[in-house]
């Protein structure tokens, strides 16, 4: 293989001007089948790679983009990134990740500094929206998505589950299993999916059936393991007992699942448990938990698709992508015994 080669180098044993092969290189005017394919076959013999900091300065990019998570820790995000990092790699962007851990102002302080550096697009995975977020979106025109949420007031594009649907499909399975007395460990009303549309879902569910919404039966967790024990201990002690718990995380889940057992409670002999997200966890634990699966990776796929093509049009678009959902029942439901 050629060692430091340049366009004129190309241009010179393709028998082509530098212009030509730059079109061809950079897609950025027509050029004839016939010298496209002279060009591309020279660049393939001799394995040439365009120099990535010419190719930033012409297009005015810096092949860099970023992304702000809430929590690292958790394994949802790591498989998203995971699936950011398979298209973005392909098409030889970086990407310069965040971990926010849900704190407005560290993802502000972060917004600047993407600024400052110009990076070419954001993805944005946070849990909440303030007038600071609209401000800086608003002064600084560049391509963004946001992944696991739907911000109504960013004009960009979302990619999520219908997450209403799915925990309207995973409480109306417990009820459909002779379930009524069901209770939840919801998020934080301010995450808009995660928690509220969760928790809207799980009501509407109930009251489409005729069974009322207890409020001591609905508890807020923080999406941990701990929380979720915590929670379970609380609707425990109220004087009428659930007999199955529908949990807006994994983890949540778990945490009541080891409350029960901590607690002489067979699952789901006694009272059945369901999570949300399907996390490697929910099959590590025994018994398994019935949860709803979405498939992060393919969430991150799709985000950084979306993203490379705004980035590509020099524009923004506003639209929502639902990925689709899975209900999967395991060894912590039962039919309800009579």
């Amino acid at each position: 293989m050629d060692r430091d080669l340049t366009m004129k180098d190309i241009a010179e044993k393709a028998d082509v001007s530098v212009a030509t092969v730059s079109r061809v290189l950079n897609n950025t005017k027509p050029v004839s089948s016939e010298l496209r394919k002279k060009v591309l076959d020279i660049v393939k013999k001799t394995g040439y790679k365009p120099n990535a900091l010419a190719r930033s300065l012409i297009k005015q990019r810096t092949g860099t983009i970023g992304v702000i998570i809430p929590d690292m820790d958790n394994e949802t995000f790591a498989d998203l990134i995971k699936g950011i990092e398979l298209i973005t790699d392909k098409n030889d962007y970086v990407i310069l990740v965040t971990n926010t851990m849900g704190e407005v102002k560290k993802e502000l302080k972060m917004f600047n500094l993407f600024e400052e550096k110009r990076l070419d697009g954001i993805i944005f995975s946070g849990v909440s929206l303030t007038e600071k977020h609209i401000d800086f979106f608003e002064r600084y025109k560049i391509p963004t998505v946001v992944v696991g949420q739907t911000f109504n007031k960013l004009d960009f594009p979302s990619v999520t589950i219908d997450n209403f649907q799915a925990s309207f499909d995973i409480t109306e399975y417990l009820i459909d299993l002779g379930h009524k007395d069901i209770a939840m460990i919801r998020g934080p009303i301010y995450d808009i999916q995660a928690g509220k549309e969760r928790l809207l879902g799980f009501k509407t569910a109930l009251r489409e059936n005729n069974y009322p919404v207890n409020k001591d039966f609905i508890v807020e967790g923080d999406f941990t393991i701990n929380s979720g024990y915590k929670a379970m201990e609380k609707i425990w002690r109220n004087e009428l007992k659930p007999t199955a718990i529908f949990s807006a995380s994994d983890k949540m889940a778990i945490g009541a699942l080891n409350y029960c057992l901590d607690h002489g409670l067979k699952v789901p002999e006694d009272i059945s448990i369901v999570g949300f997200d399907d996390m490697e966890l929910a099959t590590a634990v025994r018994p398994t938990l019935t949860t709803i699966h979405q498939d992060q990776v393919e969430k991150g796929i799709k985000t950084a698709e979306i993203l490379l093509d705004l980035i590509e049009k020099e524009e923004n678009e506003s639209y929502n992508i639902q990925l689709p959902y899975t209900l999967i029942e395991r060894d912590s439901t039962c039919k309800r015994k009579k």
